[in-house]
């Protein structure tokens, strides 16, 4: 089983906050150039396509596409015919109700929609450029066409919001009724306009004891709320989790096409390039092959994000360590509550996923 994720990395404006690879098209020939591109590195892989079995549409704001582009995109996708989970990422100002119809259409079963806050302040700093109504109006058209597996993507930690902020963004999330949000703590990635303002003096970061609190806030009113915590920053109910993004997080193989895109096959990591003319001319930046060392850390770290944890069995199997006696500390975090065993797996407790990345540093 392999996933393909596509990225489309055109964008109306450019949020504050975001450093994946993004554009403003200039015109609509850039995003007509840039598809024709997409479907022939798409091509390239087509040994593989029998074993897909999820699709995620990303970006950027694959929803920027206009109908005629958008269709042609899930053209180029329609010989795959074994898709569990067909995903595309959503901004709500750009949804419209022939788009939705295009989506059902070609078979997308799961929309996730980058909302990041409810509270218009937050949205300013963060350069969103939606408002509430077209949240509102975009879950609606969604659900009104059957497409009722929909996520949120919220972000916590933001300069200037507090908790009374988290509490107003749940709130806000349960009045939509749908069963799975995304809930990131903001970080500050150096090419951002954020990150330039903080280099700036032009705001002060939140204090890491007051977001901890904000994180521990939003697992306990979200489970209260009927909702389980399966990832780090993920929450569902009603068996509505990503299986897309849990092949990451399990690391299985998965296709990556598009502009600054990254991929994980026959355990090589590829990624693509990042400028549009270099990626025209060949679309793989670098690639690495995986050592059993660098294969053994990935697997720790990605599978540590997920509630569920790793198998200290199968790691023994596969990789001939014991995780519990061979690694400094990992008795210590057990001790201290950052860490438990529980039916033969090693798992972050609630108190451990406050500093995650301290304990994924033992595996490095």
């Amino acid at each position: 089983m392999r996933g393909l994720y596509i990225h489309i990395p055109f964008c109306k404006s450019i949020c504050t906050y975001c450093d994946f690879t993004k554009r403003v098209p200039k015109n609509k020939e850039m995003i007509k150039e840039y598809l024709i591109h997409l479907k022939e590195e798409l091509l390239s892989y087509d040994k593989y396509f029998e074993t897909v079995k999820t699709i995620y549409i990303g970006g950027g704001t694959p929803t920027l596409l206009d109908n005629d582009d958008l269709t042609y995109l899930f053209e180029m996708l329609k010989d795959f015919k074994k898709i569990e989970e067909f995903s595309i990422e959503i901004n709500p100002e750009t949804l419209t109700l022939d788009k939705v119809k295009i989506l059902k259409k070609y078979g997308v079963n799961r929309c996730s929609i980058g909302v990041e806050s409810f509270d218009p302040k937050i949205l300013k700093i963060l350069g969103r450029k939606h408002n509430n109504e077209d949240v509102y109006n975009a879950v609606k058209m969604l659900k009104d066409n059957g497409i009722n597996n929909i996520n949120i993507d919220l972000i916590f930690g933001v300069p200037g919001s507090d908790l009374s902020s988290i509490k107003n963004d749940l709130n806000e999330f349960y009045k939509l009724d749908i069963n799975h949000l995304s809930y990131y703590s903001l970080i500050l990635e150096e090419n951002t306009i954020l990150y330039h303002k903080y280099m700036h003096n032009e705001f002060n970061v939140i204090d890491n004891e007051i977001e901890a609190k904000m994180y521990e806030f939003i697992i306990d009113d979200l489970e209260k709320n009927g909702f389980k915590q399966y990832e780090i920053s993920n929450f569902s109910k009603n068996n509505t989790e990503s299986i897309h993004n849990k092949l990451y997080w399990n690391k299985k193989e998965y296709i990556g096409i598009g502009l600054g895109a990254s991929g994980y096959l026959e355990n090589m990591r590829y990624t693509n390039q990042t400028v549009l003319n270099e990626y025209y001319k060949s679309p793989i930046k670098t690639k690495e092959f995986l050592t059993k060392s660098d294969d053994f850390k990935e697997e720790m770290i990605l599978n540590l994000r997920t509630l569920k944890g790793i198998s200290i069995d199968y790691i023994k199997n596969k990789y001939d360590k014991d995780i519990i006696n061979d690694f400094n500390d990992v008795k210590k975090y057990i001790n201290d509550g950052f860490l438990k065993v529980d039916e033969g797996y090693l798992h972050l407790t609630k108190k451990g996923l406050l500093i995650a990345n301290d304990i994924f540093l033992i595996f490095i």
